[in-house]
C-alpha cells in the first residue's frame, strides 16, 4: 500500500510503497481514500508533536468509500461515502494513506472534496464552542436581543465553521478576520467582522462599540488571540456572570482570570483514553456527532470551499503540503485527490 511516511521527529515526508494494508477489526470499517485535507497539525506532528510511535503516515481529514465492514459494523455497508477526523499520532489512522477508517458517514449532496474539508474543523470549533463556552448545541433564531459571541480567526477551517455553528445557535457574530477576507467571513454568517491587525486598544474599542458589551463568550479559533479574547471579556464585557474563554492554543500557559473560566480544545486526544480529561473529550465528541451530522444533511452547516492541489495520486500529497506551507490565507481548504475512483 501506497502512503506518505516520516520516519522520526523532524524527519522529511517520503512516498513508500511498502505500507501493509490494514484489515477492520471489530466495529471498524475499512476506508479506500479518494481526498485527504491539509491542517496545520500535520507541521507540528511532524515535529514530534501528538506522535505516539515512529514511523507514522500523518494527515487527519478524509472522505472515501467504504471498502470492508468489521465484526458488529451496522451503521455502514460496503460502498457507502464516508468522512471524518481520524486518530491523531496513531499509527495506521493517518489519512496520507490510500487506505484508512474515518468514522461518520458523508452526506449524499456533499462530494468527497467537500467532505475532506469537515473533519478537524467542524470537531474542533464543536469543542470550543460547546464544550468551553457552553453554547447549548440547538438551533435558535437570532434576533435584535441575541447575545454577542466574539470569534478570532474566523476565515481557518475551524473559524469558519465555528461562525456557522455559532449563528445556528442563535448567537450574533462579531468575526476578526483579515480585511481580506472580510466578505467570505460575512457570507458564512458574521453580523460584524474587526481587522486582527489592529492595535489591541483600537481592538478593545471596536469590540465595545459594535456589541455594546453584551456577550460573555469568546472562542479564540485562531489560536493566537488569548490576550485579545482575555481582555475583551475583562473590559468590554457587560454581563454580570461568568464569562467563558475558549481556544485552539494548547501549548503556551494562559494565566487564569478572576470570572472567567478558560478551556483548550483538545482534538488530538479523540479515541484515546486513560484519563478523566480524555474520557470527557470523548463523550462530548460522541454527543455532538450525530447533532453535527444532521446540520449538515440539512445544509445548516455548510462545508468549506477547496482548492485541490495536483492531479490524482498518494505522491501528489507532497505537492499539497509544500502548498500549503507557502500559501497565504484566503479561506479555502488545500485538498488532494489520492484515487479518481468513487
Amino acid at each position: 500500500m501506497k502512503g506518505i511516511l516520516v520516519d522520526k521527529a523532524g524527519g522529511e515526508y517520503a512516498l513508500v510503497d511498502t505500507l501493509e494494508k490494514p484489515k477492520p477489526g471489530k466495529n471498524q470499517v475499512l476506508v479506500k481514500s479518494l481526498v485527504t485535507g491539509l491542517n496545520p497539525v500535520e507541521n507540528f506532528q511532524r515535529g514530534g508533536v501528538l506522535v505516539e510511535s515512529w514511523p507514522i503516515v500523518l494527515g487527519c481529514d478524509a472522505s472515501g468509500s467504504v471498502v470492508e465492514v468489521g465484526e458488529g459494523v451496522t451503521k455502514f455497508k460496503e460502498g457507502d461515502g464516508i468522512f471524518g477526523c481520524t486518530r491523531l499520532g496513531h499509527p495506521g489512522y493517518g489519512t496520507f494513506q490510500e487506505y484508512l477508517s474515518p468514522p461518520n458517514s458523508k452526506p449524499a449532496d456533499i462530494s468527497v472534496e467537500q467532505a475532506a474539508t469537515i473533519g478537524v474543523g467542524l470537531l474542533t470549533a464543536g469543542l470550543g464552542l460547546f464544550s468551553g463556552t457552553k453554547i447549548a448545541l440547538e438551533p435558535k433564531e437570532v434576533t435584535g436581543d441575541s447575545e454577542w459571541i466574539i470569534i478570532p480567526g474566523a476565515a481557518g477551517a475551524v473559524g469558519q465553521y465555528g461562525v456557522q455553528l455559532a449563528k445556528l445557535c442563535g448567537y450574533k457574530v462579531l468575526a476578526s478576520c483579515s480585511p481580506s477576507n472580510k466578505k467570505l467571513v460575512e457570507s458564512i454568517g458574521a453580523d460584524a467582522t474587526i481587522n486582527y491587525k489592529d492595535p489591541l486598544e483600537d481592538l478593545l474599542k471596536d469590540i465595545k462599540s459594535i456589541t455594546g458589551g453584551k456577550f460573555s463568550r469568546v472562542f479564540d479559533a485562531s489560536a493566537m488571540a488569548t490576550e485579545i479574547g482575555i481582555q475583551a471579556l475583562a473590559q468590554c464585557s457587560q454581563e454580570e456572570r461568568l464569562k467563558y474563554f475558549a481556544t485552539t492554543n494548547g501549548w503556551i500557559p494562559i494565566e487564569p482570570k478572576e470570572g472567567i473560566e478558560i478551556y483548550v480544545t483538545a482534538l488530538g486526544v479523540i479515541g484515546k483514553t486513560g484519563d478523566a480529561h480524555n474520557t470527557a473529550v470523548n463523550n462530548d465528541i460522541a454527543a455532538m456527532i450525530p447533532k453535527l451530522e444532521t446540520f449538515l444533511e440539512s445544509g445548516e452547516i455548510k462545508p468549506m470551499e477547496y482548492e485541490q492541489i495536483g492531479d490524482v495520486g498518494v505522491g501528489d500529497v507532497l505537492k499539497g503540503l509544500e502548498a500549503f506551507n507557502v500559501r497565504k490565507t484566503d479561506g479555502k481548504k488545500l485538498v488532494v485527490r489520492l484515487s479518481s475512483d468513487e
